[in-house]
């Protein structure tokens, strides 16, 4: 199969996707979990209560490379958006797409809402698009090639993947399925197979001995956050997260896939992708689960020539990424981000974190030594990251990984609570007094505006005894 090389077009949209990512960077603030991921970077281990080790992982390495300032943390996920862009247009490529394809397919990846707004802070699910992309190009070059030793690297790229998160279940049962039901499941009949999945749980292999030594608190985490009503919204949500790319590119592109008879050796990938969206339905998962596999569906959108003609398309897709992008990721002044928030709630999460700390640091210079102790993982990693520079010392928390990241022993005089409602806080201490309440700019209602800063004192037992009692995983 002749493939066109890459074109300069693909490698300008790259380049401008890193470009766009590093002038948006600092608009807003930092995000509740890049706080905390940053927090978990600096504590690397082989797992976490809530997620693999791979993203802290990247945190760490990007604050060693650029820093943990707002435009240092931005640069590793502009980075990893790029590296989704170009595997797209090589996706395109590898299903036959010709060099305007490639640059159709790049243009893509580059405008679709949800790959904005991963390319803007580095969550678990910027390394998972990244690396479900890399496992489907790989996939696609054995149904073009044959090459059967390819999925030894399909079992590396799965294993990795699974350090990142484990739902790339998903795309192993989707894959898996996809495969079987076509006639190019005779690619599965290969020793290959068993050595790439011997790959795949060696790697894997870390992460679950320290999940079994702690009592698979990522399982509690994940039964927490299940929602069977909201699964129910997988199907049409996916073409939500990826905007108007899904009706120029995507849906056609699922379409070709599964319907087209000159994509008939590449019609196990539009399965996978169906049994994918019924597989997160079924268990409850969150819609953008199945979204992660839209770079499939764009490259071969791209490939099937879909959408409108000649340059219109790449117009009508820089013109409605240009439109969209202030809903993907921070761009609008603060007044405007509960009505943005209102179709991406993850853009009223960048707010106020400094402000916070000031608060919280306000309330301890009054009580110099006091314990601070906080409701959730990221206001206690604000405080970490941000609050040295303040004069807090290092907090403490009992959601999700702080809680096995240490706490006080004794009990302690002053203890500034951060978050808490009163009633919790009056059943473990004898005095409680509201110091000062934190209102997010702007008045953003997101998930700490309105919190209380407590003084809390006369502590009715020892930490050692609380502590326990204190972990909550959700």
């Amino acid at each position: 199969m002749t493939r066109a090389p890459l074109t300069r077009g693909v490698w300008v949209v790259a380049a401008a996707t890193i470009a766009w990512h590093l002038a948006t960077a600092t608009i807003y603030s930092y995000h509740r979990d890049e706080l905390y991921y940053l927090a978990s970077g600096r504590r690397l281990a082989w797992g976490d209560a809530d997620h693999p080790p791979l993203t802290p992982l990247l945190y760490r390495v990007g604050d060693r490379l650029f820093g943990s300032s707002l435009l240092g943390l931005r640069v590793m996920p502009a980075l990893l958006h790029c590296v989704i862009v170009l595997l797209t247009a090589l996706l395109a490529r590898e299903l036959g797409g010709s060099a305007r394809a490639q640059f159709v397919a790049a243009l893509g990846a580059a405008v679709a809402p949800m790959f904005l707004s991963l390319g803007h802070f580095l969550g678990t699910v910027t390394a998972e698009v990244a690396l479900w992309t890399a496992a489907a190009l790989l996939v696609t070059r054995i149904l073009n090639s044959g090459d059967r030793r390819l999925w030894v690297a399909v079992g590396l790229v799965i294993g990795v993947a699974m350090l990142d998160k484990w739902t790339t279940v998903f795309l192993v049962a989707g894959l898996g399925v996809g495969l079987l039901l076509v006639p190019e499941r005779r690619l599965l009949s290969t020793p290959w197979i068993a050595v790439g999945a011997a790959v795949a749980l060696a790697l894997w292999a870390p992460n679950l001995l320290w999940q079994a030594q702690r009592g698979w608190p990522q399982l509690t985490l994940s039964a927490h956050i299940r929602n069977y009503a909201q699964g129910v919204l997988t199907a049409p949500y996916q073409f939500v997260l990826l905007g108007v790319v899904s009706g120029m590119l995507a849906l056609p592109g699922l379409l070709w896939l599964l319907r087209n008879p000159a994509a008939h050796r590449y019609r196990g990938l539009g399965i996978a992708f169906v049994a994918i969206v019924v597989l997160v339905t079924l268990t409850g998962g969150k819609p953008y689960y199945a979204g992660v596999f839209g770079p499939v569906l764009i490259a071969a959108g791209a490939a099937a020539g879909a959408g409108p003609a000649g340059r219109l398309l790449p117009i009508l897709l820089v013109g409605t990424g240009l439109v969209i992008a202030p809903f993907a990721q921070p761009l609008l002044p603060v007044a405007t981000a509960n009505v943005v928030r209102g179709l991406n709630q993850e853009v009223g999460e960048m707010l106020g974190w400094p402000h916070l700390v000031d608060v919280v640091a306000g309330v301890y210079r009054h009580h110099p030594g006091a314990t601070i102790f906080t409701a959730n993982y990221s206001e206690a990693a604000s405080i970490e990251v941000l609050g040295r520079a303040r004069g807090l010392p290092q907090p403490v928390s009992g959601h999700n990984g702080y809680w096995w990241w240490g706490h006080p022993h004794g009990r302690s005089d002053v203890t500034v609570a951060v978050g808490f409602p009163r009633r919790y806080l009056e059943e473990r201490f004898g005095r409680v007094e509201l110091a000062a309440t934190f209102r997010s700019p702007g008045g953003v209602h997101n998930m700490e505006d309105g919190a209380g800063v407590f003084v809390c004192r006369d502590q009715r037992a020892d930490w050692d005894i609380l502590w326990p009692h204190a972990k909550h995983i959700e």
